[in-house]
């Protein structure tokens, strides 16, 4: 039988890592680091959240992260569930930083005039509620389209938009990403920063834990999913499943692709 205590992604082992981050890093947000010049603290985090399922799970890393002082960013699709107006603004609230996560190249089917449309209608759509700065591409990593291509023809700042999560960081970042269901796993398709290098590895957040302690490391980026971390043993199983699932079609398209 499962112990729960023993499990990674559960809502405990976040705060053991908000804990761990809080003692050891300043947190930016993502508007923050590209703002900051060169006022950037000796050592950061930043915090980012891609709320890919319903948005209700993010209420519950939000507040743990206000609990430990932490500032995160994160991005909402603008989907059925996920893009819920009072839980955006009551996470803005909180001091967190809300952005956009984009798919409306892969929703347009590639009709890229099409995307570039959407993608300014649901732009004003997030600004009717909140402040928006930044944008993160979302994976849709079992659609041929990778949303990043919308801007090899257009500009997001045309739209205001003053850096996008992926493409306008710095390439010196240590990134980790629990896409996968593992720190940077090898089922992650598209969630990497172009053209980095990862220097540092972590298989469970435990280990992530130990290496943001280690003092190796003067600056962190991680991208964490709500949903995927669970507070009761049903859910863990559940999403368990799921990631199993998705992994598997993963691998599937991989090896077509290739």
């Amino acid at each position: 039988m499962l112990d729960f205590q023993d499990l990674d992604f559960t809502t405990e082992k976040f705060r053991e890592l908000c804990s761990a981050l809080a003692e050891n890093y300043t947190s930016v947000t993502i508007e923050q680091y590209l703002t900051a010049g060169n006022d950037l603290p000796e050592r950061f985090v930043l915090m980012r959240h891609d709320v890919d399922g319903k948005a209700i799970p993010s209420l519950r890393t939000a507040l743990i992260e206000k609990e430990f002082g932490i500032r995160a960013t994160y991005y909402f699709r603008a989907k059925r569930n996920i893009y819920v107006p009072e839980v955006i603004q009551q996470i803005e609230a909180m001091g967190h930083e809300i952005g956009y996560h984009y798919e409306t190249l892969s929703d347009s089917n590639g009709d890229y005039e099409k995307a570039i449309k959407l993608f300014g209608e649901e732009v004003q759509r997030f600004r009717s509620i909140c402040t928006l700065k930044t944008i993160s591409m979302h994976g849709a990593s079992l659609s041929k389209y990778d949303n990043r291509d919308l801007w090899n023809r257009y500009d997001f700042k045309d739209f205001g938009i003053i850096g996008e999560a992926y493409l306008s960081l710095g390439e010196d970042l240590n990134y980790f990403t629990d896409t996968g269901r593992g720190w940077n796993s090898k089922n992650n398709l598209r969630d990497f920063i172009p053209g980095r290098t990862q220097k540092f590895v972590a298989e469970t957040t435990d280990d992530l834990i130990r290496l943001i302690g280690s003092g190796k490391m003067e600056n962190l980026y991680i991208t964490l999913h709500p949903d995927r971390w669970t507070s009761t043993t049903f859910r863990w199983a559940l999403f368990w499943v799921q990631d199993l699932a998705f992994n598997s079609a993963k691998k599937a398209l991989r090896m077509m692709r290739k």
